[in-house]
This record gives C-alpha cells, structure tokens and sequence, in this order.
C-alpha cells in the first residue's frame, strides 16, 4: 500500500527546482487545463524533500492519460519535444560562443533569460511523466491484480522499446572498445565522445565537465566486463524488436483490448521520454550554472550561494545591493509550497519553514528495527553484496564493483555507479523511473518504491536483492 505522501529526496538546490515549479504551475495550467498538484518542496541543508498526495499525483495521471492516450496526441507530443529539443541544440551551439566575462550586466540577463525561458518550456510537457508513470502504472496493477507473475509482466510491457541516452552512450563506448580490440588508435574517438557526454555527472545539486581522461577509465572499466564488445553491440541492437515481439505476445495471451494497448504504448513513450527529458536537462544545467557562477563573481556571492536565489530574484542581484544573508539562510532551511486548489505559491526560509511543515505534516513515522524491505520489481534476478546508502550521486561514483546501490531516487548523474552495481534499491520510483530503466538496460536487479530502504540498511550491510520478489533483506553474519 502507499503512504498518504509521494516523496521524492535528493541533493538539490533551489534554482532548478523552482525553475521546475515555474512551469508547472500556471504554464501547465495554461497548456493543459490544470496545473501541477499541490506540492511541498523542503530543503535541509543540501538535501531536498519533495512531496505530493498520491491521491492528487494519481487523479491528475488519470485525467493527463485521458487526453494523451489517443494516438494522434502521443504523436503530437512526440513532435513537439523532437522540435524543441532541436531549439536547445541551437541554443547550447550559440551558448558555446559566448565569453560570459565579456558580456555587459544587461547581456548577461538576457542570456539568463534565454536558459530560464526555454527551460519552462522544456518543462511544461516534462511535467507530464511522473503523474501519467504512476496512473499508469496503478491501472495496470489494477488490470492485473491476482494474475501469477504480475510484476514481472508489467516489468515487461512498461520496457521502453526507444532507445535512451544511456544506452546510446553504452553503445558508443562498446564501439570505441571493439576498435581498440582490433588495434585501432581510440584517443580521438574518446575525446569525441567526451564532448558529446561531458555532462553525465550534472545534477540538480552540482556539475562538472568529463574529460576524455574519465572516458579512459570508463573504458578500463568496460574492458574488464566485457570480452566481445561486437556480440554485444549486435545483442543491444536485436534487443528493441525482440521485446516488441515478446510484448505483443504477453498483451495477446492477457486479452488486452485496444485502449489497454494504447496505455502500454503511452508508458512506453513516457519511459523514453523521461531519459530524454534529462537528458537535456542535465545539459541545461551546465549552461545555468555557468551563468549562475558569472553572476554571483561580479557581485560578491558564491555560485553555491546562488543558487539558493529564485529565478525572479536575478535582475535585483545584479542591480546590487542583494542581501547575501538571506541566501545563506536558505541553504540551511527553506520550504516552499504550491497550492493547486488556491493557485497561491509560498517560499520562505527559517521560521516559516518550520511552521509551514508542522501545519501540513501533523507527524512523522519513523521505522526502527526493520530487517527487510519490499517494494516493487523493476528488474528482476537474485544477488548478494555489501550496501552503499547514499543520497548523493558525487558519493556514489566511488561504489565498488559488487555493492549494491541504495538510494532515494537515481538519477542519470548515477550511470557511472550504476554500471558497478550488483543490484539496485530505491525507496521511490515506479515503473517508469530512471532505476526501472536503467537496471533493465544493464540487466541487474532492481527493487524500487520501498519507501524506507535508506533508513533500515546501513553502508557496509550484507544484503540480498531479490528481484524476483520485490525484497531486499540483510543476511546474519
């Protein structure tokens, strides 16, 4: 059963996130006829807590579901993140050429504006993923409710039959490995594939530029795991028709009628379309926290304090005069909240946040003793290994080979953790999230929605995962 409250928690800052909010409050109200629902956003320190009902999240799924599920609109919305994604590329290529120190303090606005305005539009239509993925999701439990092997059917018919940017890059990089079998000089080819992935640690928390150096070890990495990189580039390639064979024929055994065949095909759609959605964002955050940085240097703030200011702040911070106290205030504690009902947004730090909290979560569960968690299968096998808890993808670059990866949520910035993880559990995420994905594509297990994982396991923690179960369990030593 869920919680009252969808969580979701991760190292984040303000600016992005708000940006976020930016677009899915009167934007997407605007674009679709309601906007996002009522949402509770808590930061601690550099960790933030976001919150919706899951009666709310569920009844606007159902009533996005409703309007896309028509092929005509899937298409349509198909077309139109296609095309502005081809906007952001122009953008990144004419971002590329310009010398931000050089620029007047009215220029500079301008370019942030050019990030702010395109990042809403990116994120009017990126709002739809998460309520149609756990509708979704929750229609399809519902439709199958009592049938033996549930999960691992709906495992199947969710599996995006796209290709992602992290299966993309694996392919790339099993191409430069195959070369390099055959004796061919890869240094140029990694510098290239650096330039096109440099941005795969980016977050909502940090960023960072990958050099071909990191490449390198990547390919170290891969190079150990992988004795015939060719087989598995023609394996990786039949993989997409494979599964469209296998997931006709299991919609075909279950009866599925047309309109249930045309919520597989919207999830599939939406699986690919949130890889691709961060895909893009996590390149629009180089560009903003660059920009972000050039801002604060004239002005006497940090980036990391600037980050912690809101997008309609920016024109003020750059008039002088903007009071750095109040950043640094909110990097210890700040909470906003939406109000979808009252169409009112509220954002304050210190004593606001901590009154605001107590008015709309009236107490807080805590789980003690717990020795085995569940939640929902993602990616299916059996495994044992040491757990690494992190809620930090920076922290979690530094797995080793075998553990198993336990996290809150995982994003793409966790690729590089991932690919020397047994097993992965996280304590939020459905059928859609980037875990569920992600784990299917590098075939390990993977256990998500277990609400507490990061709580009842500790680093260190012999655990087993078992993905034919949903269960992740300590073992005695």
């Amino acid at each position: 059963m869920k919680g009252e409250w969808f969580q979701w928690e991760r190292q984040a800052t303000v600016h992005p996130i708000l940006m976020c909010m930016d677009a899915w409050m009167e934007p997407m109200k605007k674009e679709y006829g309601r906007p996002w629902p009522t949402t509770v956003i808590i930061y601690n320190a550099d960790i933030v807590g976001w919150y919706n009902k899951w009666a709310e999240l569920l009844d606007y799924g159902q009533y996005l579901i409703d309007i896309f599920i028509r092929k005509d609109r899937m298409a349509g919305l198909e077309r139109e993140v296609n095309a502005q994604a081809d906007g952001l590329d122009q953008l990144f290529r004419e971002l590329d050429d310009v010398d931000l120190p050089e620029t007047s303090d009215d220029e500079l606005a301008a370019v942030y504006g050019r990030i702010h305005q395109n990042w809403i539009r990116w994120f009017v239509p990126g709002g739809l993923v998460e309520p149609i993925g756990h509708r979704g999701e929750e229609n399809l439990e519902g439709r199958l409710h009592g049938k033996e092997g549930a999960s691992k059917i709906i495992s199947l018919i969710t599996t995006t039959t796209r290709e992602s940017f992290s299966r993309r890059e694996m392919k790339e990089m099993l191409g430069i490995l195959a070369a390099k079998k055959a004796g061919e000089a890869v240094e140029s080819r990694l510098t290239e594939h650096a330039a096109r992935y440099y941005w795969l640690h980016n977050s909502y928390f940090s960023t960072e530029v990958l050099d071909h150096r990191f490449f390198e070890g990547e390919l170290k990495i891969l190079e150990g795991k992988c004795l015939d990189p060719e087989r598995q580039l023609d394996e990786m390639k039949k993989e997409p028709g494979d599964l469209r064979i296998e997931k006709e024929r299991v919609m075909g055994e279950l009866g599925f009628d047309e309109k249930e065949r045309a919520l597989v095909e919207l999830l599939d759609l939406f699986a690919w379309y949130q890889d691709y959605r961060k895909e893009y964002i996590m390149r629009m955050l180089h560009y903003l926290d660059l920009i972000l940085g050039e801002i604060g240097a004239r002005k006497g703030i940090s980036q990391k304090e600037m980050k912690y200011c809101l997008p309609s702040e920016i024109p003020a911070i750059l008039a002088g005069g903007f009071d750095r106290k109040l950043l640094q205030e909110r990097m210890q504690r700040c909470l906003f909240y939406w109000n979808a009902d009252a169409g009112k947004a509220e954002f304050g730090a210190g004593r606001f946040s901590i009154e605001k909290e107590r008015e709309i979560f009236h107490s807080l569960k805590h789980d003690e003793d717990i020795v085995e968690v569940s939640g929902m299968v993602a990616s299916r096998g059996i495994v044992r290994g040491r757990a690494r808890i992190t809620m930090s993808a920076r922290d979690a670059a530094s797995i080793q080979k075998g553990e198993i990866l336990i996290t809150s949520m995982t994003t793409p910035d966790f690729v590089t953790a991932i690919k020397r993880a047994a097993a992965i559990v996280t304590n939020e995420g459905g059928i859609l999230c980037h875990a569920a994905v992600i784990s299917r594509e590098f075939g390990i297990p993977c256990i998500v929605g277990s609400r507490i994982a990061t709580r009842v396991f500790k680093t260190g923690d012999l655990i087993e995962v078992d993905g034919n179960l949903g269960i992740a369990r300590k073992i005695r030593e």
